[in-house]
This record gives structure tokens, C-alpha cells and sequence, in this order.
């Protein structure tokens, strides 16, 4: 029993992904209903707004220009930092988790982050962490933030599609001043 828990608690937030966490990022998905009483029906909502694929996500400090620890869950970055987008997919018609990484290439599924300036982040689907353990999977993209990049809010949408046209997103192109589920980003000078 103790050796279970350490596991869990050991691998972070995407592997202990459940229906509360499904819910929320519904919400996200289908225009930020999260804690509202709407996020009830989001399967049908995630379904009916065309969402194949629910995209749950967290957003972390990478180990690149790290000012603190690397691997701390955060909205906010300095100038050179690495900015690391994990997901987990969500089936938007029955809540099923999507992880098993054969089912994910032979369905051909491609995941990208867009910046609101246009630059892509292309994600892939792995095992976390390469070495050690427990092992688990989700997509993961990294950008680092150049000296030159503007400060403030910046806002993202993160997408998936597969070969047979089934699509999500998870768009956080929002206003700025409103806080979002997850929140944008805020980029400040170093």
C-alpha cells in the first residue's frame, strides 16, 4: 500500500490524470467553463464543439536557463528560460484516456503548440522519464524564450490531429487580461 502511494505522488500530475482533471480540461476546451456548473455535460459539449480529442496540459520550468528548480509547475518565465508543455489526450466523446503510445502512431495523432506569434512547437509522445521510474507517457514540446522576446502575456493554443482528420484544441489565445484555464504565460525580463 505505502509503495503505491510513493509511486504516485513520485510521478506527477499527468499519470494520476482522473475524471475531475478530464472535466476541467473539457471545460478549457469548449471556451473555459471550468468550475462553472456547465462543466457537467462537457463531454457532450467537447463533442458537439467538434472536439475529438480533449487536451489536458501542464506547463513546467525546462532544465535550459533555469532560474529555480526545472520541472516546477508554472505560468511564469524569465527571458531564456525553457518553456516545457506536457498533455495528455482525452477521447471528447467518452472521457477515455488516450495514452498508449502504438494506439497514438498507428493513429497517426501529431500534436503542436502555437505561439501568438506564430512560431510551432511540434510535441512528442514518450516515456517520462527516459531513465528511471515509474514510466509514464504523455506528449511534450520545449521552447526557449530568446533575450529579445517581447515581456508580459503570451498566449498559446495547443492542438491535435490525427491521420483520419479527428482533431482537439486547447486554445488559450484569450484575452490577456482574463485569467484562463491554464492560465497564459507571463514572460519577464530576467
Amino acid at each position: 500500500m505505502t509503495e503505491k502511494k510513493d509511486v504516485e505522488t513520485e510521478g506527477g500530475v499527468l499519470e494520476n490524470l482522473n475524471r475531475r482533471d478530464f472535466i476541467k480540461g473539457a471545460a478549457a476546451a469548449v471556451g473555459g467553463l471550468a468550475f462553472s456548473s456547465l462543466a457537467i455535460t462537457n463531454f457532450e459539449a467537447a463533442a458537439a464543439n467538434g472536439q475529438d480529442y480533449v487536451i489536458v496540459t501542464e506547463v513546467v520550468k525546462g532544465s535550459a536557463g533555469a532560474v529555480g528548480a526545472p520541472c516546477e509547475l508554472t505560468s511564469v518565465f524569465k527571458k531564456g528560460e525553457q518553456v516545457v508543455w506536457h498533455a495528455v489526450l482525452f477521447s471528447g466523446k467518452t472521457g477515455e484516456k488516450l495514452n498508449d503510445h502504438g494506439e497514438m502512431q498507428k493513429r497517426g495523432v501529431k500534436v503542436q503548440v502555437e505561439l501568438e506569434n506564430g512560431k510551432t512547437i511540434d510535441m512528442h509522445h514518450g516515456e517520462h522519464p527516459p531513465s528511471g521510474s515509474p514510466k509514464i507517457y504523455y506528449w511534450a514540446g520545449a521552447w526557449k524564450i530568446s533575450p529579445g522576446a517581447p515581456t508580459g502575456k503570451m498566449t498559446y493554443k495547443i492542438t491535435a490531429k490525427d491521420k483520419e482528420g479527428r482533431t482537439g484544441t486547447l486554445n488559450m489565445f484569450g484575452k490577456k487580461d482574463v485569467d484562463t484555464f491554464p492560465r497564459a504565460l507571463t514572460i519577464e525580463n530576467r
